[in-house]
C-alpha cells in the first residue's frame, strides 16, 4: 500500500505543471472554490501559467492558453459479499490525466479541445502508458450576443463538438473542484456517457437574462475518439440555473434543473448504458464557510435486459464546510437511489465492483433495487487548484431484500489543475 501510494504521488507530481481545467464544464459556478491570496503568490503564478497570449487588438487570434490536470487516487475496500463472504481489495490509479488549450479568434469565436492522455489498467490486470485514449472536449462556439449587438440577452453563444452534458448537480461541478473522491452512484449512472466514458457530440446554445442560463441542445448517440457522426439515435438536452440570492440573502443559492431524453431505434448506440431519460432538481444553498447541496433524480432505465429496466430514482444531501478557512474542508455525503426493478441500479464501478472483476468476491454485478451511501472526509488545499483530499464510504446494496454488498471504502486522492 505504501508503495503505491508513494509511486502514484510522485508520478502526479512530476506531472503538477499539466494539471487541469475545463471552460464549459466549470462555467456555471455551483460550488466555489476557495478564495484566493496575495498577488503575486505561488498559487496565482501556477494558476495563470497557462495562459500565453493575450492581444485583443488582433484581429485573427485574440488569445491562446493551455491548461490540464491531474487526478490520482487510491482505494481500500472492506466488506461482505452476497455469499455472506468477506473480502477485501486495494488499488491506485491516475483517475485522469488531461492536457488541453483553448483559443479566442475572429473575436467573437473559441476553439477548444481537451485530451486524455493517460490509460491506466493497473487496477484491472493491465498496464500504466501515457498514451492517447481519447478527446474529453473538442468544440468550436460563437458569442452571437457580442457578435451581433443582441441587448435583449445578457448573453447568447452557439456551440458545436464533443463536451460534457451535465445532468446532476453534482455533474455540474468539475471533477477538479467536486468535494468528494467520487461522484455518488445515482449521478453517475444519469450521466449519459459513450461506452468508453467520454462525451457526445451535438450542437447547443446557450442564454442567459438576469439570473436565469438555460441550455439547450440535441446530440449523437453516434460515439467516436473524436467528433461522433449522426449515424444513430439522437439526444435531446437540456438544463438551466436560477439564482435566487436576491430572495435568500445568502452567499449561493441556486435552483438547477437538468435532463435528457434519448430517442434511438433497435441497434443504434446509446449513451448512459441505454437510459431513456432522465431529470434532476437540485438546490445550492451556503453562507460564510459552510454550504450544502440537496438534489432528487428520476430516470427511467429504458429497454434494458430483464429486471433492469423500469424507473429509478435518488436523493443525494452533499453538505460541506470549511474548517480553516481557504485550508481545510469537512464534507459529507448521503445518498439513495433505488429502482422499480430487482437490479435497476449499481455500484459506481470504483471499487468494490473492481474486486468482483479481478478478485474472488461476488456481488452479483453490484446491481440491486435498494442503495444506501454516506461519505465523510477531509480536503485540505494547498492552492485553491491543488489539494490532497481523505474519505470514508459506507455502501448497502440490496435486491429483493438480499443483500448484494456492504462494506466501507476509504479515499486518498490528490488533484492539482491550471
Amino acid at each position: 500500500m505504501t508503495s503505491r501510494l508513494t509511486g502514484g504521488i510522485l508520478l502526479a507530481s512530476t506531472a503538477f505543471l499539466w494539471a487541469g481545467d475545463a471552460t464549459y464544464e466549470e462555467a456555471p459556478v455551483v460550488s466555489p472554490a476557495p478564495v484566493e491570496t496575495s498577488s503575486g503568490s505561488f498559487c496565482d503564478a501556477y494558476k495563470n501559467i497557462g495562459k500565453l497570449y493575450s492581444d485583443d487588438t488582433n484581429p485573427i487570434i485574440q488569445s491562446f492558453s493551455v491548461f490540464g490536470r491531474v487526478h490520482y487516487q487510491y482505494g481500500y475496500t472492506d466488506g461482505v459479499d452476497a455469499n455472506g463472504d468477506n473480502f477485501n481489495y486495494d488499488t491506485d490509479e491516475i483517475r485522469r490525466f488531461r492536457v488541453g488549450a483553448k483559443m479566442g479568434l475572429l473575436n467573437y469565436f473559441e476553439l477548444k479541445g481537451q485530451a486524455e492522455i493517460f490509460n491506466d489498467q493497473e487496477p484491472v490486470g493491465g498496464d500504466r502508458n501515457f498514451e492517447f485514449k481519447h478527446m474529453w472536449d473538442l468544440t468550436l462556439t460563437f458569442d452571437a450576443k457580442d457578435a451581433f449587438g443582441i441587448e435583449a440577452v445578457d448573453g447568447l453563444k452557439f456551440g458545436y463538438g464533443k463536451r460534457e452534458t451535465h445532468t446532476s448537480a453534482e455533474w455540474d461541478i468539475s471533477s477538479n473542484s467536486i468535494k468528494t473522491v467520487e461522484r455518488s452512484a445515482i449521478s453517475n449512472k444519469v450521466w449519459p456517457s459513450a461506452t468508453e466514458f467520454d462525451n457526445a457530440t451535438g450542437g447547443w446554445v446557450d442564454i442567459k437574462s438576469g439570473n436565469f442560463r438555460t441550455e439547450l441542445g440535441v446530440f449523437s448517440t453516434t460515439q467516436d475518439d473524436y467528433l461522433a457522426g449522426w449515424d444513430d439515435g439522437i439526444m435531446y438536452w437540456a438544463n438551466a440555473w436560477y439564482d435566487i440570492s436576491s430572495v435568500t440573502g445568502a452567499d449561493i443559492s441556486k435552483l438547477y434543473f437538468a435532463g435528457f431524453y434519448q430517442d434511438i431505434e433497435a441497434g443504434d448506440e446509446v449513451l448512459g448504458g441505454g437510459m431513456e431519460w432522465s431529470t434532476s432538481l437540485s438546490l445550492t444553498y451556503g453562507r460564510g464557510p459552510w454550504q450544502f447541496i440537496l438534489e432528487g433524480i428520476y430516470a427511467d432505465n429504458g429497454d434494458q435486459a430483464a429486471d433492469r429496466d423500469g424507473n429509478v430514482w435518488g436523493v443525494v444531501f452533499l453538505p460541506s464546510m470549511f474548517l480553516i478557512e481557504d485550508k481545510l474542508e469537512a464534507v459529507a455525503r448521503y445518498q439513495y437511489q433505488g429502482s422499480s426493478e430487482d437490479e435497476g441500479i449499481r455500484l459506481n464501478s470504483r471499487y468494490a465492483r473492481r474486486a468482483e472483476s479481478v478478485g474472488d468476491a461476488d456481488l452479483d454485478g453490484a446491481r440491486g433495487d435498494a442503495h444506501h451511501s454516506f461519505y465523510a472526509g477531509l480536503n485540505y488545499y494547498f492552492c485553491p487548484s491543488t489539494k490532497v483530499m481523505a474519505g470514508i464510504e459506507y455502501d448497502d446494496i440490496e435486491s429483493n431484500g438480499d443483500h448484494v454488498y456492504e462494506g466501507w471504502t476509504t479515499f486518498l486522492g490528490f488533484r492539482t489543475y491550471f
